[in-house]
């Protein structure tokens, strides 16, 4: 290593380095970076959001030569950190034309800054499929040669096969879909993890890059060894500590219960908060994850039912549907635990489905559940097993997939499509067989799938008919399986966070349903991040604080499910690695920069607040005013939410540009110099 590619001055916690290449002709540099830029956007999202304002071509189309991505570390990942063992990715959405980020378990970023990067960063196009191979100092394209083409799991056994095991090297790669471009395409990090949201996959195959494959030897400086790996320590021993006969107890009433569906109903309207001990949520998340939510979801408005107009209790009742598809019945078919690295609680899992010929699939999770189970109302577990094992083999997003599904449900039911539009295929409601060949079109791109495979925006415009206004999505994109009428600031993210219809985007949803707790509490005052369930006043300022904090946490790289199960000491973790001295409030600081840069790439984009238009069914409006069940007669007053949150943001309601005054506050002013409002 070249004196000249190393940081002059002595720093902990990041190198300082980021590995450029271009997939052109193959060249690769390193770019320094001031210790400056971390204290300002951390890793993460934030150092990915300073890498695209800088490098990005302003304008480009996302799946041009010259747009560029880039993979990025976040701050605690790579040292240990627990629920640190996380892979974001950055870039242009060519589904949304907006920007774009992803979150994924996996080693690349790991494996990243063992070979002494911060972040790789992606331009070009090579002249034939490839694979960008990363080994410390080394760095060569080789030819895809036969992975091109291959399905995830072939493709991964030939990557390990060529290039190593996982404890040595992490690999991300993409399947058909993003070889031909789906724009709903998703990137498989270590085989079973995804970069699933906003057409990554796309991006991959328009640089006709197949994967990308990491491996490091070396060692992240750490400011105060002694202290951070005590304060890791703790963060394992309490999460690993055996919970008492009262936490079981606690853990077993927090599972769906038949006989609770009606308390479940009730919640939403009458406005409860459902807060459960941490502890329990602990061994809860870690026996289950996000499955043990599905049937009381269904059952309590917060899952959306055929194609967000039904009502669960009545079309997908927890007594005799939803508890089919829910965490207890997904038990059944797992095999072993799936951890995303780093991780003392691992809630992932693979299973196996004996009558449908699979084995070694990552285990159906809440989305998916949800997606191809519930919204579709289909009971068979082994068939949504099925279609997410394919959405995985073919590398597509199961939320998009299964949200155009939904979409083609709809326009069976209308007449809208007939089985001769769908390749003799009768789709309708409840046609767990008729999903699973759809999906496999989707992912392969053949028949009805070729224009399916883009999502319902594309289709409906296919279609036309009028199919355009049950298209669900917010700029081209399906929301995620959370109905607004349930949280209206679920709904508030889905329209007014820079990455359009994200669930994992950041807000303050789980303290409006849930009561969570801030996770930075000197940050702020309490009462300015506490908010009722049935009141609006002061969500929009709640909204901007919670979503600032989310940043923080993707800037440091940790795990989003540890917000209810216990936050981390983020700021005692962050000053030992590093060797600062931040408190609370520049810690949310740092997130509130890494919000608005995201949110400056669309402006710059020619974006405005105007173009995230809200789904009017989602919301409670038109069909979307349902006239029973929990959520009977509820209209989100989301125009009133986004102004009041575009307010606390301190955004131009119009333009979307973060006021000058704000810049200069928060030290951005030079940054988006040509950019801002006043």
């Amino acid at each position: 290593m070249s004196q000249a590619l190393v940081p002059a001055a002595p720093r902990y916690g990041s190198h300082g380095r980021i590995l450029v290449v271009d997939l052109g002709d193959g060249s690769s540099r390193v770019e320094l970076l001031d210790e400056s830029v971390y204290r300002r956007f951390l890793g993460g999202y934030g150092l990915g959001a300073y890498l695209m304002w800088k490098h990005f071509p302003a304008g480009a189309d996302a799946l041009a030569p010259e747009a560029c991505f880039a993979v990025v570390s976040g701050l605690l990942t790579g040292a240990r950190t627990p629920f640190s063992g996380r892979i974001q990715i950055v870039g242009k959405s060519p589904l949304t034309g907006t920007w774009a980020d992803s979150n994924s378990g996996g080693s690349v970023a790991s494996q990243l800054r063992r070979a002494g990067y911060d972040g790789l960063l992606v331009t070009g196009r090579a002249a034939v499929p490839s694979v960008l191979v990363v080994r410390d100092d080394e760095v060569r394209v080789e030819p895809a040669g036969e992975l091109w083409g291959r399905e995830i799991p072939e493709a991964f056994d030939a990557l390990r096969e060529r290039y190593g095991k996982q404890s040595e090297v992490g690999v991300s790669a993409i399947g058909p879909a993003g070889e031909q471009q789906s724009l709903i395409a998703s990137v498989m990090n270590d085989r079973y993890h995804a970069f699933g949201r906003q057409g990554f996959g796309a991006i991959y195959g328009s640089k006709n890059l197949k994967a990308i494959v990491v491996g490091g030897t070396g060692e992240l400086p750490i400011a105060d060894p002694k202290r951070f790996r005590k304060l890791c320590d703790d963060v394992n021993k309490t999460y690993k500590k055996d919970t008492g006969w009262w936490m079981r107890v606690l853990v077993w009433l927090l599972k769906p219960k038949r006989y609770l569906a009606w308390f479940y109903r009730a919640v939403r309207r009458l406005g409860m908060k459902t807060e459960a001990p941490q502890a329990a949520m602990r061994q809860l998340w870690s026996d289950r994850g996000t499955t043990s939510m599905v049937a009381m979801s269904v059952e309590n408005g917060d899952a959306p039912i055929k194609n967000w107009k039904g009502v669960g209790a009545r079309e997908f009742p927890l007594s005799s549907k939803s508890l089919k598809v829910d965490g207890g019945a997904v038990d059944k078919l797992i095999t072993r635990k799936l951890s995303c690295g780093d991780c003392p609680a691992p809630c992932k899992g693979i299973v196996a489905v004996k009558s449908r010929g699979l084995s070694d699939v990552r285990r159906p999770d809440y989305e998916t559940l949800v997606g191809f189970g519930a919204n579709l109302l289909n009971d068979d577990l082994e068939l949504v097993t099925a279609c997410h094992d394919a959405c995985n083999r073919y590398g597509i997003d199961a939320v998009s997939s299964s949200a155009t599904l939904a979409w083609v449900c709809e326009a069976v039911e209308t007449g809208v499509l007939t089985p001769a539009d769908l390749d003799g295929i009768d789709m309708r409601w409840g046609n767990g067989e008729g999903a699973l060949a759809l999906t496999i079109k989707m992912g392969s791109g053949q028949g009805c799938g070729q224009w399916l495979r883009h999502g319902s925006a594309s289709a409906s415009r296919h279609v036309g008919k009028g199919s355009e206004a049950f298209a669900i999505h917010v700029r081209g994109q399906e929301p995620a399986y959370h109905d607004p009428r349930f949280s209206s600031l679920m709904g508030l993210t889905f329209v007014t966070d820079p990455t359009p219809g994200r669930h994992t985007a950041g807000g303050a949803s789980w303290n409006e349903a849930f009561g969570v707790a801030f996770p930075l509490p000197g940050a702020v005052d309490k009462k300015a991040v506490s908010v009722a369930w049935k009141k609006d006043d002061g969500k929009g300022v709640a909204q901007a604080h919670f979503s600032n904090a989310h940043q923080v946490m993707n800037g440091l790289g940790l795990c989003l499910f540890t917000n209810i199960t216990g936050v981390l000491p983020w700021l005692e973790l962050t000053n030992a690695l590093t060797g600062w001295t931040l408190d609370d409030k520049e810690l949310l600081a740092c997130g509130e920069r890494i919000q608005n840069l995201r949110a400056a790439f669309n402006v710059r984009e020619g974006l405005a607040p105007s173009d995230f238009k809200p789904p009017p069914r989602m919301f409670g409006a038109g069909d979307g005013k349902l006239a029973s069940g929990p959520l009977r007669d509820i209209v989100v007053p989301i125009d009133k939410l986004a102004h009041d949150y575009r307010a606390a943001m301190a955004w131009n309601q119009d333009t979307g540009k973060l006021r000058r005054s704000r810049a200069r506050e928060l030290g951005m002013e030079e940054l988006l110099e040509g950019w801002l409002d006043g």
